[in-house]
C-alpha cells in the first residue's frame, strides 16, 4: 500500500461520505437499476444503521474516501469505489482485507451487474444461487456468491 493509501475502520462521521460513495457508484455502474430510495433516506441508512451497526472499511487516498466496504459475520453487505478511484485496486484491497478476516464470505450481486460478477470470480467466489429479485427493494434478478478460504465448494 503506497504512503498515500490507507485502510481503516470508519468513523462516524464518515458515514455521509460512505452514503455519498453508494449512490454515485450504483449510478455510474448500474444506470438501468431502479432508485428505491431518496438520498435523504440513503444518507440516514448509513449514518444510523449500517456505520454503527457493522464492521465498516474503508479506503482513503490523500484524505479523501475513496471507497468502502461493510461487513456483517461473514457477509458483503456493501462495496463500492468511487468512481474515479475505479480499478485503482482499492476494491481488491477491501476484498482481501475481508478474504483475511474470515474464513468464508458471502455476498449477493445483481445478475446483470457483469462487472461486479467478474471482480467476484478473479477471487474465487462461486455462484451458488439465481433469484429472480422478488426478494430485494429493486426487484431486480440476483446471484449469492460464497467464497470458502480452505478451497471447499460453496
Amino acid at each position: 500500500m503506497t504512503p498515500n493509501v490507507v485502510l481503516c475502520r470508519a468513523a462516524r462521521d464518515d458515514a455521509a461520505g460512505i452514503a455519498g460513495i453508494h449512490m454515485e457508484a450504483r449510478t455510474a455502474a448500474m444506470p438501468w437499476l431502479a432508485g428505491v430510495h431518496t438520498p435523504e433516506e440513503v444518507r440516514h441508512y448509513f449514518e444510523t444503521v449500517v456505520v454503527p451497526n457493522s464492521e465498516v472499511w474503508v479506503v482513503k487516498t490523500r484524505g479523501a474516501l475513496a471507497g468502502f466496504m461493510s461487513l456483517r459475520g461473514n457477509w458483503i453487505d456493501h462495496l463500492y469505489m468511487a468512481p474515479p478511484a475505479w480499478r485503482q485496486g482499492f476494491g481488491r484491497l477491501l476484498v482481501g482485507k475481508a478474504m483475511a478476516t474470515r474464513l468464508r464470505l458471502e455476498l449477493s450481486t445483481f445478475q446483470r451487474n457483469e462487472g461486479a460478477r467478474r471482480f467476484y470470480e478473479s477471487f474465487g467466489f462461486e455462484a451458488v444461487e439465481f433469484t429472480d429479485g422478488s426478494a430485494n427493494e429493486e426487484r431486480e434478478p440476483d446471484v449469492l456468491y460464497v467464497w470458502a478460504r480452505n478451497g471447499e465448494r460453496a
